[in-house]
């Protein structure tokens, strides 16, 4: 651990329960399909939260679930992968967050419910509560699935500590554009980044200027994700695009959630913005490969031993 890393980082954001169905035949609506249906542990800051421990990251999570089974559930799961809980807060009549998708016999989705209602209950009381611990973090990592109240507090009252964003969505990210230039660095996509900036991304130029744009408003390091176009970066003394080789992607499921855990590790361990986009499209690529949203491929050895390869390969 470097300097920089006091003690552990907190995350402040979504959790919930991700519910999915698939059907083993072509889906017959207003029926009844046969198929499986699986559960497990999600929400973009938890997921960030577990991949960040898989790093050997010390981690807290704010976060609220209901006083149910499912809530025990989600907790517990995110115990086993040593994050630390004990600033999750329990609601006592609102359930635990649910994301239930329907998935066609070629896994594509369907359709998706979203029940997030209870992430709308986290207060700034609630910041203000847990403000010692907050202080004390190497830094924050905030989703914009919280209410925007709360990341305007946040900004403002711990703007000492460096501040990185998940956009989430467009639909999420429109309610932070007025802030975007309260952090230290922020991840949005090409879309997220044209609405955030009002510049049309058209190609590499035009991806300079959103990224400068962004900069000029406050932001330190600013990593727009282009799919399987790779990365455009940028620090205002460093950029460019980086792209891993192609491969067979098994789920895209959760890699922007790796790829946030491995922005993290580079701030914390490495040398500049150029190794930190290499080491976080590195634990991206393994999530790609893994058919769970958190791939239990995801470790320090193993990013270690992909990015070796890489290097032997580019020689």
């Amino acid at each position: 651990m470097t300097s920089k890393q006091k003690q552990y980082v907190f995350v402040i954001g979504g959790a919930n329960i991700d519910l999915q169905g698939s059907s083993d035949n072509p889906l017959l609506l207003k029926d009844s399909n046969p198929g499986e249906i699986s559960m497990s542990s999600g929400g973009v800051g938890r997921n960030i939260a577990e991949n960040m421990s898989r790093l050997n990251i010390p981690t807290k999570i704010f976060s609220y679930v209901g006083s149910d089974a499912l809530g025990n559930f989600l907790i517990e799961s995110t115990q086993k992968a040593n994050v630390d809980t004990s600033y999750i807060n329990r609601h006592p009549t609102l359930p635990t967050s649910q994301y239930l998708s329907v998935l066609d016999d070629n896994n594509d989705m369907l359709v998706s419910i979203s029940d997030m209602r209870i992430i709308n209950e986290m207060s700034i009381d609630d910041i203000r509560s847990h403000k010692d611990a907050l202080n004390q973090s190497s830094l924050i990592v905030i989703d914009t699935n919280i209410p925007v109240n709360v990341i305007e507090y946040i900004t403002e009252k711990f703007n000492h500590i460096p501040l990185f964003l998940d956009t989430v969505s467009i639909a999420k990210a429109s309610k932070i554009t007025h802030l975007i230039g309260k952090f230290h660095t922020v991840k949005p996509n090409r879309l997220e980044s044209e609405l955030i900036t009002g510049i049309k991304i058209t190609d590499q130029s035009s991806m300079h200027s959103a990224a400068k744009n962004m900069f000029e408003k406050g932001c330190k390091q600013i990593f727009i994700t282009l799919g399987d176009e790779g990365v455009f970066y940028y620090d205002g003394k460093d950029y460019g695009m980086f792209n891993q080789k192609k491969i067979d992607v098994v789920s895209a499921n959760g890699a922007g959630d790796a790829f946030v855990a491995g922005m993290v590790y580079g701030f914390l361990n490495l040398n500049g913005i150029k190794e930190t986009v290499k080491y976080a499209s590195a634990a991206a690529l393994i999530a790609l490969k893994s058919k769970n949203t958190i791939s239990d491929q995801l470790s320090l050895e193993n990013v270690a031993l992909l990015l070796k390869e890489q290097s032997n390969e580019a020689e």
